[in-house]
């Protein structure tokens, strides 16, 4: 039985300690934090997004402060008719 006890208290440890890491990151002052780094999200709602999502496409178009990230992915096997090379055997 004493076995037992002698296992679980790294793990109690471990469990009080990640605890106290959480707690300490969480503060109350949110004005001590530093904001982010010059995104402006105070404008008007973009007019293609949904204000009161309720489908699966709204839910997905959703209005957000989110800052919009336009991707161009360099695909250096995509072939130029857009498909791929065939598969190894």
């Amino acid at each position: 039985m004493q076995a037992l006890h002698v296992r679980k208290a790294p793990k109690r440890a471990l469990l009080a300690i990640l605890s106290l890491a959480f707690a300490a990151a969480c503060s109350e002052d949110g004005g001590a934090r530093p904001k982010d780094a010059g995104i402006d999200a105070s404008g008007p709602p973009d007019a293609s997004c949904f204000e009161n999502p309720q489908t699966h496409a709204e839910i997905i178009n959703a209005c957000t402060t989110a800052q919009k990230v336009l991707k161009k992915p360099n695909l250096p096997l995509l072939q130029s008719g857009g498909a791929l090379p065939p598969l190894p055997p």
